[in-house]
């Protein structure tokens, strides 16, 4: 008995370690430290912009030109300078249309093989349709842009709880398996084609999903060693 209960330990202290990996301030409940902002970003802990998703309290928003009069978190920058501040190089937002908009952007480090998850949700007062695109992305360590979506491409609920006109739901996204090591996460939306209409991304729950390490998988394949002989000597 005392062989199975060490083993139990072990096996618990192996699983509390793998869940405690993580992006520091990800549920954003400590506002932005950890995190670096550009532009318009502010954290919204009053659901001001509609619930953050169940069993969080805080979500961190960024906002286009026309978010400031009720995103109090500063003023939209220009592309360009979304552009360095994510380690882009020159054209790669403004030649998507970018002409101004807000970025968050936090390192991290990983184990290889987790991914990098966060929930997200987009909001805007431009109609689909609209030349004016207004975008949502992310981009890992300051390489491609990922489109999380856009105006025209959104699937939008058909009204929204926060002072803009229409929403998506909270979706999620999930990165690649990383490499070990450092890296960097920047989130940002911008103001498509023009500066004209008020667009915000919603950010919450920014978490890295552990994988299993060898030794976890030793000491499960140990504790079932241990309960199999039990069993036996129990049923003997």
């Amino acid at each position: 008995m005392k062989q199975l209960k060490f083993t139990l330990a072990a096996l618990s202290l192996v699983a509390s370690t793998a869940m405690a990996a993580g992006v520091t301030n990800g549920d954003f409940t400590g506002g932005l430290t950890g995190w670096a902002k550009a532009g318009n970003v502010a954290v919204d802990t009053t659901s001001q912009f509609g619930a953050p998703p169940a069993g969080f309290t805080a979500q961190a928003v960024l906002g286009t030109a026309d978010t400031s009069g009720f995103l109090f978190g500063g003023s939209a920058v220009a592309a360009a300078s979304l552009e360095s501040f994510a380690g882009l190089g020159a054209a790669s937002l403004s030649g998507m249309g970018a002409v101004v908009g807000s970025g968050l952007s936090a390192d991290f480090t990983a184990a290889a093989g987790e991914r990098l998850i966060f929930q997200w949700k987009f909001m805007s007062n431009d109609p689909p349709g609209t030349p004016a695109d207004d975008t949502a992305y992310v981009v890992l360590d300051k390489t491609t842009v990922i489109k999380l979506t856009s105006v025209n491409s959104a699937t939008f609920l058909g009204g929204s709880a926060s002072p803009l006109f229409d929403e998506t739901a909270y979706l999620t996204f999930t990165s690649a398996p990383l490499t070990a090591g450092a890296h960097n996460v920047s989130l940002g939306v911008f103001d498509g084609f023009d500066a004209l209409g008020a667009s915000a991304l919603a950010v919450a729950d920014v978490h890295l999903a552990p994988v299993p390490e060898p030794a976890s998988g030793l000491l499960l394949l140990l504790g079932g060693s241990v309960l199999l002989g039990l069993a036996k000597r129990r049923a003997s």
